[in-house]
């Protein structure tokens, strides 16, 4: 049994729209995640599943409303990265430390079906801003 979703060819679609629509390109990861690396950090340090990463993040909607931001540093109460969302999961390990990626993350590797009430609608995908400050 695969652990990989099914890719949704909807979420797909509707990621390829939104970077044509915005001249923009992205590397596209076999689970179905959007990528840009904007800064690929000090190509030394990576993080693992285990990994407490200490990030700056912006997630925003393709709206362009933004569904969440650090405002500085975190580490999520020293959250492991295996307990993040898989978009971050998957997105976080193709930097090192203190580099950059932009990520566009379809619904099924972001919060899904159910979203976040009130936050991030269902079925949303999501475009997180992550820089990874430090790894403990």
């Amino acid at each position: 049994m695969s652990q990989m979703p099914q890719v949704d060819v909807r979420a797909e679609n509707i990621i390829q729209d939104y970077l044509n629509s915005h001249n923009l390109t992205a590397q596209r990861d076999v689970s179905g995640l959007y990528y840009q690396i904007v800064q690929p950090g000090d190509s030394v340090h990576f993080v693992k599943a285990t990994s407490i990463a200490t990030v700056i993040y912006t997630n925003q909607l393709l709206t362009g409303e933004t569904v969440g931001s650090s405002f500085g540093p975190t580490d999520f109460d020293h959250r492991e990265l295996k307990n993040h969302i898989p978009g971050w999961q998957i997105g976080l390990q193709k930097i090192s430390l203190g580099g950059k990626i932009r990520l566009y993350i379809p619904p099924a590797l972001a919060y899904g079906s159910i979203g976040i009430p009130g936050i991030i609608p269902p079925n949303a995908v999501l475009i997180s801003d992550l820089e990874l400050v430090s790894i403990r």
